[in-house]
């Protein structure tokens, strides 16, 4: 067998030993401590860990009393026999501002959401009642179906300033929103 013959033989199974060493690790932001654990188990990975993100130094008894506010190694394609670490909060608190964990609260101060996708706004806004997105360019396009091709503009209240609690019956629509995110389609610039 010359050189190149075996050489045709193994970049194939080298190929195939690459793409055996990973798997996609899913994003875990926001899910309760037990879940993530079971999720990350089911694609491949059972070498893992949580730390408290606030940095009190608590151990996690009971993995459903926490969230997962953050992950190392971040989601996508990952080694399986890396250590994937949770930092996690207790399901009562607030996961740290800037971890992709955080969920803002009525009451909380308005985080700056300008230039993020519409869908990764809305996570941060989860938890508020009465969030409304409208076309900063006044012609009234659904953001609906796609919503990770929009981005924010602006929005109201402004960054710092204090999200408002609106209650509303269930099922009925909130006349004056918590939140108003502007938005535009991805590509375009905002007025």
């Amino acid at each position: 067998m010359s050189r190149n013959q075996r050489l045709a033989l193994l970049v194939p199974l080298a190929v195939l030993a690459l793409t055996a060493c990973s798997s996609t690790l899913p994003d875990m932001a926001g899910r309760e401590l037990q879940a993530a654990q079971d999720d990350a188990q089911e694609a491949g990975f059972d070498n893992l860990t949580s730390e408290d993100a606030l940095g009190q130094g608590r151990a996690q008894v009971w993995d459903r009393n926490w969230v997962v506010c953050d992950q190392d190694p971040r989601p996508g394609e990952a080694d399986p026999d890396e250590l994937v670490t949770f930092t996690v909060v207790k399901t009562d608190e607030q996961c740290p501002a800037g971890t992709p964990g955080f969920r803002v609260r009525p009451g909380d101060e308005m985080p700056d959401l300008v230039g993020m996708n519409l869908s990764d706004a809305g996570e941060v806004l989860v938890l508020v009642n009465g969030v409304e997105d409208v076309d900063a360019t006044g012609k009234g396009r659904s953001t609906l179906a796609q919503s990770r091709d929009w981005k924010v503009c602006s929005h109201e209240p402004a960054a710092g300033e204090v999200i408002e609690e609106v209650i509303s019956q269930i099922g009925e629509p909130v006349e004056d929103p918590a939140v108003t995110l502007h938005v535009v389609k991805a590509d375009e610039n905002c007025p």
